[in-house]
């Protein structure tokens, strides 16, 4: 949801609905970290609001090894996805300018934004306004690059509304400034960019015995830290709270079984002196 108002709707309904979830939002999560449409800065596709936890369960298995074979895991995946990335910013003819993501979203849209109804407000500031298929109308601003809908300012790429404006207006206002579609979008969604971004080559790290130690690094010694933890590893936290938990279940358990040994003896203590009150009226 990119707008404000698009958001506020169902996120109040969800508050209403789930108010203990509303408790723990309140108190734990920023609305700025979980909605797009209030977040300061540029998100562009990334859901996630916390990088290092997406990397914790990627690297699960990896954490549970020695330091060593874990810095190759990283190493590793960090290698796949350069490579990945590196084959995706050539994908297709050399004559592409943008990457096909949004590449193929422009296409999409451009049908849609052609019927779409036009006013220019301001041809100067080219400032217009647009009638959207819902029936409500958007100011767009191609100078900023901004819509009312916010997809053109989160995005960074036109939405169908500045589309429209660009298809049915600019080129007989502007012509000489501005004439492409392609014009209003982010110079990051170039692919000579994305390629640039992982055109280095990550190499593994070489076996230890063919490493070239310069005599200054071997001649150190690094000292351990002054405090030391008792518990070495994640492995022994994660142990020493599964452990602590099963005693507190364990307690509980027993103290359950006690009040319930309790409560027995207490019937059984009142069904003597029941026994005992019946006798004596004998």
């Amino acid at each position: 949801m990119y707008s404000e108002p698009e958001f506020k709707k169902p996120y109040d309904d969800f508050r209403e609905r789930y108010p203990s979830c509303t408790k723990y939002l309140d108190k734990s999560v920023d609305v700025k970290k979980c909605a797009k449409c209030h977040f300061p800065g540029a998100r562009y596709n990334i859901d996630t609001s916390n990088c290092a936890e997406s990397l914790n369960a990627l690297f699960d298995k990896a954490r549970k090894m020695s330091l060593l074979l874990m810095f190759d895991t990283v190493i590793d995946k960090i290698a796949e996805w350069f490579n990945r990335h590196r084959k995706y910013a050539v994908l297709g003819p050399s004559s592409r300018k943008w990457v096909p993501l949004v590449e193929n979203k422009i296409h999409d849209r451009v049908p849609k934004g052609t019927k779409l109804t036009v006013t220019s407000l301001n041809t100067f500031q080219l400032e217009y306004s647009v009638i959207g298929e819902d029936g409500k109308t958007y100011l767009v601003d191609l100078r900023n690059k901004t819509c009312s809908c916010r997809k053109f300012d989160i995005d960074k790429f036109p939405c169908r509304h500045a589309i429209s404006v660009v298809v049915k207006c600019l080129k007989h206002d502007r012509p000489v400034e501005l004439s492409d579609i392609y014009d209003f979008i982010s110079s990051y969604y170039f692919t000579k960019v994305l390629g640039l971004a992982y055109r280095r080559t990550v190499f593994p790290v070489p076996h230890i015995t063919d490493w070239m130690v310069p005599q200054s690094v071997a001649d150190e010694c690094p000292l351990p830290p002054l405090e030391l933890k008792q518990l070495k590893d994640r492995r022994d936290l994660k142990a020493l709270k599964a452990l602590k938990k099963l005693k507190e279940l364990k307690k509980l358990k027993e103290l359950k079984e006690l009040k319930e040994l309790k409560e027995l003896r207490e019937i059984f203590e009142n069904f003597v002196r029941l026994c005992e009150d019946f006798v004596k009226t004998l």
